[in-house]
């Protein structure tokens, strides 16, 4: 393999490919990225065997072949060269040649025939959503999986359900819910349910785009696969059953209120600076009565706070308690000037949803419920 590339083309894929790199792996192999030179492109590839991502990107080929290169020493080397066009050389004694402007390196690699084989697509039937749109819908409800829940690894992935032309997106850790519905092309009438691996949605994420350009994938053979570009990826499903969404999505609610949002999240994040109460970390107590809404937060060994909220609210006077970086991390993902608050009592679940929008709701439960969330979501 021999082939010339621009430096920037170099970057971009190393720190693409650089996310489905596995450090800790015992298997040398999956600390490499597979290169491999077909005419006027370079094919990057890199995978942890759950999760992979190909990037290809231009190149004048002058020799085709493949090796796997060490992914992290080649990106750190390549992201401190000179802008000039890098010559890639791989030689019969298993290392790399690296040229640029006066820099030479030799790398040590490892045969190509040694990197596992990546899952192929295709001709899976598919679905597709503008890339704003499902961005936007994978950010509000990613946040809400679970970071590492051994017992219940689907916890740590996104139940994502396609009916017709609805695309449902769920994610719960077990202390707090985000549910988001999306409208999608669907020209097969396609019936899926999968859970797709938190890692995988947010990955994703990364690479859509913030227009209406359509993006599509597909949920087959235990897989995940998308292509965005020239970027393609693939994740294995998670297998189980997901918790029961439907039972805790709250039917009716006697109270409501009206808040601008980035009026409450900068007070709720303004109460957590005190909020360090060892028994109840980020514990906010909400009081809510008509046009006004005080939180407050108390630790007795770091101080108290106080702060009041207009809000448009109905209803009997509550007064309710919440984590109150769970509420910050709902709001921080909503791009709405208002969101509205959907209470029953001071016991259970309240719904933080974009007001007038009934195709997000966030769950989120009392302080004091949490281990009656457990159970529920059990």
């Amino acid at each position: 393999m021999e082939l010339e590339c621009e430096k920037n083309h170099l970057v971009q894929a190393l720190q693409v490919v650089s996310r489905a790199i596995n450090t800790r792996s015992p298997l040398p192999i999956l600390s490499h990225v597979l290169f491999q030179s077909r005419g006027e492109e370079l094919s990057c590839t890199a995978t942890d065997l759950d999760f992979g991502v190909v990037i290809s990107v231009p190149a004048s080929g002058i020799d085709s072949g493949s090796v796997a290169c060490p992914a992290r020493l080649l990106g750190d080397i390549v992201a401190k060269l000179p802008g000039a066009p890098v010559r890639l050389k791989a030689q019969a004694d298993g290392r790399l040649h690296l040229h640029c402007g006066r820099s030479k390196f030799e790398i040590s690699t490892l045969p190509a025939e040694e990197f596992p084989g990546i899952p192929q697509p295709g001709d899976l039937p598919q679905v597709g959503a503008p890339q704003k749109l499902l961005k936007s819908a994978i950010r509000r409800v990613a946040f809400a999986t679970a970071s590492s829940e051994e017992s219940r690894a689907v916890m740590t992935g996104v139940y994502t359900h396609i009916d017709g032309s609805l695309l449902t997106l769920v994610a719960t850790d077990g202390r707090r819910m985000a549910y988001q519905e999306i409208t999608i092309d669907n020209p097969d009438s396609l019936q899926v349910q999968a859970i797709v691996p938190g890692r995988a949605m947010q990955e994703l994420s990364r690479l859509l785009g913030d227009g209406d350009e359509p993006v599509f994938f597909s949920l087959a053979q235990g897989q995940f696969y998308c292509r965005i570009g020239n970027v393609s990826m693939h994740s294995r499903l998670l297998e189980g059953v997901f918790p029961d969404y439907r039972r805790v999505l709250p039917q009716s609610f006697q109270r409501f209120g009206r808040v601008g949002r980035e009026n409450m999240l900068g007070a709720i994040q303004r109460m957590l600076v005190v909020a360090q109460e060892k028994q109840s970390p980020n514990l906010i107590v909400m009081d809510l009565e008509t046009d006004l809404m005080t939180l407050s937060a108390n630790t007795p060994d770091v101080g108290v706070a106080t702060e009041e909220v207009a809000v448009v609210y109905e209803g009997e006077p509550l007064k309710i308690a919440f984590n109150g970086k769970y509420v910050v991390d709902a709001l921080s993902v909503l791009d709405c000037e208002e969101i509205e608050l959907d209470l029953q009592d001071d016991t259970r679940s309240g719904v933080i949803r974009p007001y007038a929008q009934q195709d997000y709701k966030y769950v989120v439960m009392p302080v004091r419920l949490r281990e009656v969330v457990e159970e529920a979501l059990a």
